[in-house]
């Protein structure tokens, strides 16, 4: 009996983070109507198990409503007099919403929003090639070191030709205020609440495999082709990976942070004042 229950609750769980990325993937082809359906049609269904397992379901309906605000609230920028660099840096804070209203809902359900705000293990194990087994195990401060060079190894040759204005002011401030404010808020999001509620629920591994996804799935709006999508849920599983092995969301911060000023700098984000 006691078997039967925890695959019935393994099943809820992997049922619940199908959803999400489904939901997410509706999401970015703005098919909201459906997503809004999806999700709060799994929140009907949770409503007969534990309160406990319903928490997810309500973290996903909270992700959704705060990126249809986001999405209202970049509207609005448009009606701003300021630069285009710096309405895109403001874009990244109005990120703010769901992280707002995911908090909210982990609080009614008494549950800690985000338990990655921690002290950072650096010596914590990352394992090759299955992350918590494999061959090979690396600490997860030479792992950020190692991953960092290997993202300027692959863009460092954009950058060198890439002609971007590198002595304007107003550059580096993008580079500095977009790249900053982008990580964190994500950070926040994905490594942050969404992957501490989906460990809550699922466990870690499962958690940083599915969260990666659908991280990396959700830059479709934002004009990236399917095959860039595919290589940032694979980071999204790293970053997710980094996370959970340092007990801590800042190795990702600073992983984040270093990739998107990089591709600041190779033009692969470009600025907009150029």
């Amino acid at each position: 009996m006691v078997k039967s229950q925890t695959a019935s609750n393994k099943e809820f769980a992997y049922l619940q983070l199908g959803v999400f990325l489904s939901v997410v993937l509706l999401f970015q082809y703005k098919l909201f109507t459906f997503a809004f359906i999806l999700s709060f049609g799994l929140i009907l269904i949770l409503v007969f198990i534990s309160k406990e397992e319903r928490v997810f379901s309500w973290i996903i309906a909270a992700y959704l409503s705060g990126n249809l605000l986001f999405l209202y609230g970049d509207r609005l920028l448009d009606e701003l007099p300021f630069q285009a660099f710096v309405l895109l840096i403001l874009n990244r804070f109005f990120l703010i919403m769901p992280i707002l209203l995911m908090v909210y809902v982990s609080r009614k359900f008494n549950k800690i929003p985000n338990r990655f705000l921690q002290k950072t293990d650096w010596n914590g194990r990352i394992y090759f090639p299955f992350i918590w087994r494999g061959f090979h195990s690396i600490t997860v401060k030479k792992f950020l070191f190692a991953a960092v060079l290997i993202n300027f190894a692959i863009l460092g040759p954009q950058i060198f030709s890439s002609g971007n204005p590198f002595s304007s002011t107003n550059f580096y401030l993008f580079l500095i205020g977009f790249s900053a404010v982008n990580a964190f808020m994500e950070e926040v999001i994905w490594r942050g609440i969404l992957l501490t509620g989906a460990a809550d629920l699922a466990g870690e591994k499962a958690s940083v495999i599915l969260t990666g996804i659908a991280f990396g799935f959700s830059h479709l709006m934002l004009g990236y082709s399917l095959a860039a999508c595919l290589l940032f849920a694979a980071g999204g599983i790293f970053y997710g990976a980094i996370t959970v092995k340092s007990g801590s969301m800042f190795p990702a911060l600073l992983w984040h942070f270093a990739l998107n000023t990089l591709m600041i700098l190779s033009g692969s984000i470009p600025f907009p004042g150029y």
